[in-house]
């Protein structure tokens, strides 16, 4: 596949999560995908990737993820982006299981993943955010 075939692909998930519709982003997975990211308890495939995610849109339902920056380099695609846009409306699952109310905040996070593609599927993917700062600025964490 070319780098904008690949490109294409990482951007799935993004799209999947600024239309609401998570499960969108299913069929661009490799049936043997793997995903890690903060607070997460390991490597997630598919659905427990979907679960993950669904906590934060559940949470934030009207945050968008806005891509500011790609690159693409063979079968690596890394996406540099900014979520935000939406208020703390919903239940907050944290790592230790315990769900946080519903504050009223808005919060902005910036990020970045990187996704592996094989066989025109996303076999791997990589996010990397700062939930401390997610946490903080809902008013969760004393000021640093």
């Amino acid at each position: 596949m070319s780098e904008q075939d690949n490109i294409k692909l990482a951007h799935a998930f993004f799209d999947a999560w600024n239309s609401g519709d998570l499960s969108k982003a299913d069929a661009f997975n490799a049936p043997d995908f793997r995903a890690e990211g903060p607070g997460a308890p390991g490597p997630m495939n598919t659905e427990q990737n979907r679960m993950y995610s669904q906590n934060f849109l559940t949470a934030f339902p009207n945050s968008k993820f806005e891509v500011l920056l790609t690159v693409a380099q063979g079968d690596y695609v890394v996406t540099h982006w900014k979520a935000g846009g939406g208020t703390h409306s919903g239940p907050l699952m944290s790592p230790s299981c315990t769900a946080i109310p519903p504050t009223g905040k808005s919060a902005v996070v910036m990020g970045s993943t990187t996704a592996q593609i094989k066989n025109g599927k996303v076999f791997r993917s990589w996010s990397f955010w700062d939930l401390s700062s997610l946490l903080g600025q809902l008013g969760l964490l004393p000021p640093m």
